[in-house]
């Protein structure tokens, strides 16, 4: 046990183990309901970065603890089994280039998870949108035409979707019906309720 602290406690494994306790907290958090499991599908910094390296439309929370724990491993690994072979000399650039390695290697585990899930989160997405159609929702946003928002109620919390109108302009409260939606734009097109839709 104490060997194992000393390695995961120290360069080059220690970063991970920091990295990998946050992300184990943040994940027990998500399980217990306290927080989101945060999904990369916005338009900020991080966004445009997780496109780049592929990681975008997925839930987050199962990519980062694939690429932490196995950066965390073959580090830990690589500082337990190959570290002591080297001269004490040399241990300070062979332990970066370990640190490095093992980030690469989390990141391909990452980019592994992220597809088959990618995948599945696309075909569910699709069915909950398809599903939406034909319910009523409330015009959110103080005016509604060719963009706005409205909440659809689902027996949780709500559904806030982007929106827009082909006919009049639709004023925050007045209810709507979703009549179509467009996938690559993530817009819900809708018509002014009649007083008999429910």
């Amino acid at each position: 046990m104490t060997e194992f602290l000393h390695v995961a406690l120290s360069f080059p494994t220690a970063p991970w183990t920091a990295l990998l306790t946050l992300i184990a907290a943040v994940a027990l958090l998500a399980l217990l309901g306290a927080i989101d499991g945060i999904s990369g599908g916005g338009e900020g910094l991080l966004d445009s970065l997780l496109v780049r390296v592929g990681l975008n439309g997925v839930p987050l929370l199962p990519v980062a603890l694939a690429l932490t724990l196995t950066g965390w491993l073959s580090c830990y690994l690589g500082q337990l089994l190959l570290l002591p072979l080297v001269a004490p000399a040399g241990r300070g650039p062979v332990a970066v280039a370990l640190l490095f390695g093992s980030a690469v290697l989390g990141a391909l585990a990452a980019r592994a998870v992220a597809a088959p899930l990618r995948r599945f989160v696309q075909g569910q997405d699709a069915l909950a949108r398809a599903q939406l159609l034909g319910r009523v929702a409330v015009v959110e946003s103080g005016t509604l035409a060719s963009t706005g928002r409205v909440s659809v109620q689902d027996g949780g919390a709500g559904l806030m979707l982007d929106a827009r109108t082909d006919g009049d302009t639709l004023l925050r409260g007045e209810r709507v019906i979703l009549v179509a939606h467009d996938p690559a734009t993530h817009v819900f097109t809708v018509r002014r309720a009649d007083p008999t839709d429910t």
